[in-house]
């Protein structure tokens, strides 16, 4: 049947003495951070409920919260989907393409990897000013007197795991490269 491995498959996890074994833990330890707001979340939206059919009294800023949350979640767990194999993708065209050619597709996933590595270069350098003027311009989310959030936290949240995925595209690409001359070779 040929090589069962997955050219594609994620990076393994952080094991002392790889290299990459230290940025490997950052990247699980801000998905975890992203679940456990999962969490939080989660238990928020069931006491408001609760609050609401209980007491007839709602929880102010949930909706801004969970809306908040979302944001700050995806930007929390993308690198560790990119490292893990879990980012969604058409599988069909490039598996039996990397198949057939491995320097090829090998290649073809590394150009892949650029192109992600540049959308998340973008979104990094378009989210500084964003940051820089909700910090200095004292921006909130809500009602002043009922619920209010600074945004500047979520700003920096989103270009912190920015720049993470942007290590981690720099990283799968370096390894689709050496995984397509490797597989090229005799």
């Amino acid at each position: 049947m040929g090589d069962k491995t997955n050219p594609q498959q994620a990076a393994e996890p952080a094991v002392p003495g790889r290299p990459d074994w230290a940025f490997g833990i950052a990247v699980d330890a801000l998905n975890s951070l992203g679940s456990l707001l999962i969490i939080a979340i989660m238990i928020v939206v069931c006491a408001d409920i609760a609050a609401r059919g209980l007491f007839n009294w709602p929880i102010d800023g949930v909706s801004e919260l969970v809306g908040i949350a979302i944001v700050v979640i995806v930007f929390l767990q993308l690198a560790s989907t990119l490292r893990h194999g879990r980012m969604a993708r058409a599988d069909l065209f490039i598996n039996s393409f990397r198949a057939r050619h491995p320097l090829g597709g090998g290649l073809l996933q590394a150009l892949f990897g650029l192109a992600g590595l540049a959308v998340c270069g973008i979104i990094l350098r378009a989210t500084w000013p964003r940051f820089s003027a909700a910090w200095t311009g004292n921006e909130f989310v809500g009602v002043h007197g009922q619920f209010t959030a600074p945004t500047w936290a979520v700003r920096l949240i989103v270009m912190v795991g920015t720049a993470v995925a942007v290590v981690q595209f720099a990283v799968l690409v370096v390894r689709d490269v050496r995984l397509a001359i490797e597989r090229r070779s005799p």
